[in-house]
């Protein structure tokens, strides 16, 4: 029998509160800059834990999915917004309009690269994956929000040999003149991603169109 979406809630937190190490949360923060508190449970441990909510959860529909990965994100550590992400891409086979535009909420609460990036590749790059020039990605590289311009940035990431060059080379020419280190990050990242696809393309988009610093530093990195 399914359980309901409270009693999964209730049974994940509780097994992730007993292994609560105070010992390894306080680097944790650290790392992240102090922005978040953490049980400190490393990856390999919360990933065990979490098994068996992801595989429950993922059968509720869409409605009650989102619903408890919005209660995860509303709690104070960290690791819980990583597993509502970890929920929200093994319910990919579900998106609909109703979890595009929560993912358009969580890529600006609590948000940090970890989430951003997530958010970015895995949940709007699958959602868009057969979609012709995404007017909302085209929009968020309007944005001045820093966050929403990233994930325009990066949520082709994945896509190889599917990437809209043309829309990767529009939004980083919309964008490169921002010194913001996460947008000169993930235009130096992007850049390289699509470099194993065509390295002759991005070789000539860095000369032609004035990518320096960081970005061309990124970009470039496999030609070296």
């Amino acid at each position: 029998m399914q359980k309901k979406p409270k009693q999964l809630f209730d049974e994940l937190t509780a097994a992730m509160q007993f292994h609560r190490d105070a010992a390894n949360a306080a680097p944790m923060a650290r790392y992240m800059k102090n922005q978040f508190d953490f049980l400190g449970i490393k990856q390999p441990v919360r990933k065990a834990l979490s098994a068996d909510f992801l595989k429950a959860a993922r059968l509720l529909d869409g409605k009650e999915i989102i619903a408890i990965c919005d209660a995860l994100w509303k709690l104070p550590e960290r690791e819980y917004q990583l597993v509502a992400l970890e929920l929200l891409y093994a319910s990919r086979k579900k998106f609909d309009a109703q979890f595009l535009d929560f993912f358009g909420t969580i890529v600006v609460r609590k948000a940090w690269w970890d989430t951003v990036d997530f958010i970015a590749t895995k949940l709007f790059g699958t959602y868009y994956a057969n979609t012709k020039r995404p007017a909302q990605m085209i929009a968020w590289s309007m944005s001045d929000e820093l966050w929403k311009n990233r994930t325009a940035i990066l949520f082709q990431l994945n896509y190889k040999k599917e990437t809209d060059v043309e829309l990767l080379f529009e939004i980083i020419r919309r964008l490169k003149g921002k010194k913001e280190f996460f947008i000169q990050k993930a235009i130096g990242w992007s850049l390289r991603q699509y470099y194993r696809t065509d390295p002759e393309a991005v070789k000539n988009f860095v000369v032609a169109e004035g990518i320096t610093g960081l970005a061309k530093r990124e970009a470039l990195k496999h030609s070296l």
